[in-house]
Formats: C-alpha cells, sequence, structure tokens
C-alpha cells in the first residue's frame, strides 16, 4: 500500500467537506488493493429558510465516492461521486454524479446548493489562449448552476458554466432592486459575497412603500437575482416594481445560449511536486 496516496486521498476528502470519517474504511479498502471500489456517506444539512429553527426540516445527502487503481502501480484516484438529496419537503430525489476534474472539483457542500438550484461562483484554472507556452494557465471567475429541469439516459443534468465574457454583473443585479439596509458598503458586500458561494440569503425590500422579508439567490443564466417571499414563493418583478416602475426599466437582452467555455487545463495530483501541498478547494 502507497502510504502517500492514503494520505493524499484522505486530505483530498477532507478538503472536499466529507471530514475525517472515512479515513479506516478507506484504509481498510485500499490494504485490499481492489481494481475498483466505492465508498458511502451521508450527510445533513440545514436549508436556508430554516437555519433559525433547524427543527422544521432537514435535507438528507447521499454520496457514493467511486475510487479506482492505476493500471501500472498501486496508487488510487478519486474519480467521481454520485449524490442523491432528499429534500424536507421534494417528493422525489435528485440525482447528480459529479466527475472529480471535469466538474472542478465540487465540493460536498457545493453539491449540495447545486442539487437545491443554487447557483454559485468559483474560481478554476484555463488555459491562457494568449500565452505559446505550453501548460500557462490563469484562473477565471466561473458560475456554475445545473439545470434540474431536463436530465439525460443516466440521469444526470446539464452543469452549465457561464464564464465572464457572458456577461453576468451580480452587483448591478443588486443595486436594480430596493432592498433596505444595504447603505453600508461592508454589508454590501458581505451580500455580495454570500451570494457567489451560493447562498440563499435573507434581506428586506421595498415593495409598496411597506418593507417585507425576502430570500434571494443568483441567476446567471438570466443575469438577475431570484427572489423568494419568507415562503419560498417566487417574485416576479412585476410584483416589486410598478407598472411605471417597469416602464422606465430598458432591460438588457438576454441571450438563451451559453458561452463555449475555454479549454479546462487538468491538474493531476502528482503534477504537484514532491511536498507540494495541495491547495484548499472551494467552500
Amino acid at each position: 500500500m502507497d502510504q502517500k496516496n492514503l494520505e493524499y486521498l484522505q486530505k483530498t476528502l477532507d478538503y472536499l467537506g466529507f471530514g475525517t470519517r472515512l479515513n479506516e474504511v478507506l484504509e481498510s479498502a485500499i490494504y485490499r488493493q481492489p481494481e475498483k471500489f466505492s465508498l458511502g456517506i451521508n450527510q445533513r444539512y440545514i436549508p436556508a429558510e430554516f437555519r433559525s429553527d433547524p427543527e422544521k426540516g432537514v435535507d438528507q445527502m447521499r454520496f457514493e465516492l467511486n475510487f479506482s487503481k492505476a493500471k501500472e502501480n498501486d496508487v488510487y484516484f478519486l474519480n467521481s461521486y454520485e449524490v442523491t438529496l432528499k429534500r424536507y419537503n421534494g417528493t422525489e430525489n435528485v440525482y447528480q454524479r459529479f466527475e472529480l476534474e471535469r466538474d472542478n472539483r465540487m465540493t460536498a457542500l457545493q453539491c449540495y446548493k447545486l442539487l437545491c438550484g443554487l447557483s454559485l461562483e468559483k474560481e478554476i484554472y484555463v488555459k491562457n489562449v494568449a500565452q505559446k507556452e505550453e501548460g500557462e494557465r490563469v484562473k477565471v471567475p466561473v458560475w456554475f448552476r445545473l439545470d434540474l429541469s431536463v436530465s439525460g439516459n443516466d440521469g444526470n443534468h446539464p452543469l452549465n458554466k457561464f464564464f465572464p465574457g457572458y456577461g453576468y454583473e451580480l452587483e448591478k443585479a443588486i443595486e436594480k432592486y430596493p432592498f433596505t439596509g444595504l447603505d453600508d458598503p461592508e454589508k454590501k458586500e458581505a451580500v455580495t459575497r454570500a451570494l457567489r458561494y451560493g447562498n440563499l440569503i435573507a434581506l428586506s425590500i421595498n415593495i409598496e412603500g411597506k418593507e417585507q422579508g425576502v430570500y434571494v439567490a443568483a441567476n446567471p443564466r438570466l443575469k438577475t437575482l431570484d427572489i423568494y417571499s419568507r415562503d419560498m414563493v417566487i417574485l416576479r418583478d412585476n410584483q416589486i416594481f410598478s407598472s411605471e416602475q417597469l416602464a422606465g426599466q430598458n432591460p438588457k437582452r438576454i441571450t438563451d445560449g451559453l458561452l463555449p467555455p475555454p479549454q479546462v487545463a487538468r491538474q493531476l495530483p502528482w503534477q504537484a511536486g514532491e511536498g507540494g501541498k495541495e491547495p484548499k478547494i472551494g467552500r
């Protein structure tokens, strides 16, 4: 058994949000030297709307982590995880298979947010097409969102990526709406950061002169925000703005298509060099 490989995998699981609960069973599985194996783990998440009262409902997540052994040696890889979400108020489970490298190493929490229909932004490495040198990479912020309205034969939903060229400006989307309490630059920055992390956040908004509590999430596909009542009912713009205000707005045309993503440079763990530290992954 390759001890360094085992330690690397254990650290990877910790970085991805699975903690150390699988350390012993992972070591036991690798000791038996199978070609492939899977490990299962359950995690619970409190929905954003119930954070003040967790007893109202809890979401259940099941992860099946898939490992395989290299053909030429005894090194093992974490290839993917199959995720099933059972929402506190859902009638059907939501399923998605995340490939670790292809899907940019989504953490357990990020998987949960995506399966809940939320969007999140994270920085990923892409090849720098302006540089001729092989292996030159740059970091770019990319929004991710699952299209839960469709699925393939394998049950997977398309994972849409919105690169900077798509033109989603979160700050402008926030400024469009009459939220209250965002005059403080620090609070506004905290709200922006929380939305980028893929959180559903509680805010107050002024509707017809009355302050109303709402939940807000980013929507990069439509270049706007999703706004819900405290009962999680979607609020449309015509429910927030008067007809005169809507007539005075000149919304930009929203394109349905996605910009083709630049080619992502795959960084393999062993390319970090001897003694190199694995960077922390996401949130």
